[in-house]
């Protein structure tokens, strides 16, 4: 998936969930699920595509891991119990980054999700001949039709379709927390 299908998909979730369970939802809470759904990716490709790039290669690293996910739950439960009370920012945050790991089908790759239980060290991904070319590979892979609908494809349009959504009833709707 790319950053319209993450940000997208998982604001749409966090969307219905956040009226499911009656939470009044504000501007400060949709920031944190837009940063959680491209927070792995935020970390992991600048470090495992360019830093990495001559060595490991591979853009699931660490932040692709349930072990992220759960720091960053042990963060939400002390910001909420500890520094400030009630405040769930922290575990929408880890929600969005876990949504992150189930739209990039992550239990398809356990060696990364469940890293480090099968040793400590990350699959080898495909060196490129520059670092920007695994980019511009995914961006172009991404919105070809060459390869027909691909999953990325499909999850690319209904992200940005989501966001589109969201972004009219946001402005339009007058009931809409301003806070």
């Amino acid at each position: 998936m790319f950053l319209f299908g993450h940000l997208g998909i998982t604001l749409g979730i966090a969307f219905l969930l956040l009226r499911l369970l009656k939470i009044e939802p504000n501007r400060r809470l949709y920031l944190f699920v837009l940063v959680g759904a491209i927070l792995p990716d935020l970390i992991d490709k600048p470090t495992g595509e360019i830093l990495l790039a001559d060595s490991l290669s591979n853009g699931r690293l660490f932040a692709h891991t349930l072990l992220f996910t759960f720091i960053l739950l042990l963060i939400g439960i002390y910001i909420y119990k500890y520094k400030r009370s009630g405040e769930i920012g922290g575990f929408v945050l880890c929600f969005a980054s876990f949504i992150h790991l189930c739209e990039d089908q992550m239990w398809l790759f356990t060696e990364t999700l469940f890293y480090p239980f099968f040793g400590f060290d990350f699959p080898q991904g495909i060196v490129e001949e520059h670092w920007l070319d695994f980019f511009f590979g995914a961006f172009f892979g991404t919105y070809s039709l060459s390869s027909g609908l691909t999953y990325v494809f499909v999850s690319e349009w209904v992200g940005i379709s989501i966001l589109l959504t969201f972004g009219f009833y946001w402005t339009f709707n007058p009931r809409r927390s301003t806070r």
